[in-house]
């Protein structure tokens, strides 16, 4: 180790080394032990009966599949339509709910439109109520 950086050279790059995760002298020893297999030179020689069990074997397993797909798309579609009919219902809620505002403004306006007339003021109206509610309490309790 001190041959290598001998000289105070320490900071310069070795010039025998070509690669960065290679050995440090420079052979190539990782491809003498690669095999591929595509480049293998042995034939693979399948039987008929072997082929006819694979090609078998893909023809259920595309089935089961193809049985698969029908059932998502099926539970798919069920799924649009309830989604469908529940953006309905919500809609009509948000009539409902609209109509029922309108109807209670007009309530509370009418409502203080015959107070104003009546000469009497909201404040005796809110006793007059509160003691009718009183009433209906108590006599509930009872």
């Amino acid at each position: 180790m001190s041959s290598r950086f001998a000289g105070g050279n320490a900071y310069q790059r070795d010039t025998g080394r070509t690669q960065l995760f290679g050995p440090a002298d420079g052979s190539n020893s990782l491809d003498d032990n690669v095999s591929s297999a595509l480049g293998s030179t042995d034939k693979l020689d399948y039987s008929q009966s072997t082929l006819a069990s694979l090609e078998s074997q893909s023809e259920e397993q595309m089935g089961a599949m193809g049985q698969r797909i029908k059932a998502l798309k099926s539970l798919s579609l069920k799924m649009g339509d309830e989604i469908r009919g529940s953006n309905q219902t919500i809609d009509q809620l948000g009539d409902t709910f609209h109509n029922t505002s309108v109807k209670l403004k007009r309530t509370f306006g009418n409502m203080m439109e015959m107070a104003r007339r009546s000469g009497i003021s909201i404040k005796t109206w809110l006793i007059i109520f509160f003691m009718v509610g009183v009433l209906f309490f108590w006599v509930w309790i009872t």
